[in-house]
């Protein structure tokens, strides 16, 4: 997953933003599942358990915007593409992976064991975000197998942008429907491996095709995209309550689709400013995850602890309490990162694009 909220348009849809932000707190939610059952808890896991598919939908937004973006590339500016994408990636997951490294050489040196070389061997692996393709477990920050493979969709796109901008209507039809139906084929848990490749793949391809129907077809008016925002908002949520999760990236693309329109309520109402604020450090939100709710994980008291010392919180209200302290804790860190960490490494790869170019 990454953000595109410095991207050389006229106009930034903050809307599409906003959805960025939204799928970054439902993966949240599915990780939190996993620290909330280490002290005996189950909290909410119908509506956070199928958070894994929001990363479906980033590669979706992804395709989506970089296509926009970078439609007119030439073979001048590739250079200029691929420095900007480094420097938006790179650098703020070098630093949450020093982090990482850093906990754990302390928690190595307080427990008194050796550093485990094997475990540092897959580091420089992990670094480089090429995990994906030689690691076969979850390994440092597992949130940065799907950066890695988007650095994939990255260095296919200035061949892919070339066959797009040549489809016609009915070619590009066709290839819609090729996409559709390929991302409900690819739909997976994997997060290394073929699986998550074509996770990724899939998912940008259908960004993109989506984006095309956007230029072969007249925007729709208000009432319209009204009507295809809250379509696809209810289809998604279908999707949901009947756990066909394969099927929750297409009505998702369908709602990019309307949101790219800027004119319905429900693009109005993502463009106020918390919810861009969120789309914003999403990307932060995403990376620094999976760290903070370890950390956390460790101050959950167990049930059975409570229940033996007579502290009844109500039923679920434990979990509340927890939740709520990690995800503060989170965007605290995110908006810091964001600020000190990847809007300035951003700005210099801009910088450094242009006076190459």
């Amino acid at each position: 997953m990454t953000t595109e909220t410095g991207a050389p348009l006229r106009h930034q849809n903050r809307a599409l933003t906003s959805i960025r932000g939204i799928m970054a707190l439902w993966v949240v939610g599915h990780h939190l599942q996993f620290g909330l059952s280490v002290g005996g808890y189950d909290y909410a896991a119908w509506l956070f358990g199928p958070g894994y598919v929001g990363v479906d939908v980033f590669f979706v937004l992804s395709g989506f915007v970089i296509t926009a973006v970078h439609r007119d590339m030439t073979s001048s500016s590739t250079g200029d593409f691929f420095i900007r994408r480094i420097f938006r990636i790179y650098p703020l997951h070098w630093f949450v992976l020093a982090i990482i490294l850093a906990i754990w050489v302390r928690q190595q040196w307080i427990e008194g064991l050796p550093l485990v070389t094997d475990h540092l061997a897959s580091l420089p692996i992990v670094a480089l975000l090429l995990q994906p393709y030689l690691l076969h477990e979850p390994n440092w920050n597992v949130a940065s197998w799907s950066i890695g493979v988007e650095m994939l969709c990255y260095l296919l796109f200035p061949l892919a942008i070339l066959v797009l901008r040549r489809m016609t209507l009915v070619v590009s039809l066709a290839a819609l429907v090729i996409a559709v139906l390929y991302e409900r084929h690819t739909h997976s848990e994997m997060v290394w491996g073929w699986p998550a490749i074509a996770r990724g793949l899939s998912g940008f391809a259908l960004g993109m095709m989506v984006q095309q129907m956007t230029l072969l077809f007249p925007r729709p008016r208000t009432r319209l995209a009204t009507s295809l925002e809250l379509a696809a908002v209810g289809l998604m949520a279908v999707t949901v309550l009947l756990r066909h999760l394969a099927l929750f990236p297409i009505p998702a693309a369908l709602l990019i689709y309307a949101l790219a329109a800027e004119r319905g309520v429900l693009s109005r109402a993502l463009s106020g400013p918390v919810w861009y604020w969120l789309g914003q450090i999403s990307f932060s939100v995403y990376l620094l995850h999976p760290t903070v709710i370890a950390l956390f994980s460790g101050l959950m008291p167990p049930k059975r602890l409570l229940a033996a010392l007579g502290l009844t919180l109500g039923q679920g209200l434990t979990a509340l309490v927890w939740t709520v302290l990690v995800i503060g804790t989170l965007l605290t860190l995110a908006s810091l990162t964001w600020r000190l960490i990847e809007d300035p490494a951003r700005r210099c790869g801009i910088r450094l694009a242009r006076r190459l170019g």
